[in-house]
């Protein structure tokens, strides 16, 4: 199974999330002093921290797709020569999805807006 890079992002996200609302909930049973009072000193740092974890974390990621590697023009010029064959195998259809799915990402047809 192929896994792109913002899948990988998400999956890494929420386990960083999940990981660091258990560290917190641990936190928050010794973060009440003698009155009963919550101390919140400091609060605010952890948000910038995970954010900063999360983009320092991320940027080892290489290129998770197949067809990254390749330009517009390359990809094109593959689904052409698959589209010019009158009959393609099963693969080969797949193989032609993919690439136009692929040339549609690199165009930015999948941005989020």
């Amino acid at each position: 199974m192929k896994i792109t890079k913002s899948q990988l992002k998400q999956v890494i996200k929420e386990e960083i999330e999940a990981l660091m609302k258990e560290v917190h909930d641990d936190d928050d049973d010794n973060d009440k002093d003698a009155s009963g009072e919550e101390d919140f000193e400091g609060a605010h740092q952890g948000s910038k921290l995970e954010e900063e974890k999360d983009d320092e974390f991320l940027q080892d990621v290489k290129s998770t797709g197949e067809w990254t590697d390749y330009t517009i023009a390359q990809l094109k010029k593959k689904k052409d020569a698959l589209m010019k064959k009158k009959k393609r195998t099963a693969d080969e259809v797949t193989t032609v999805r993919q690439l136009n799915f692929a040339i549609n990402a690199k165009q930015g047809d999948y941005e989020k807006k």
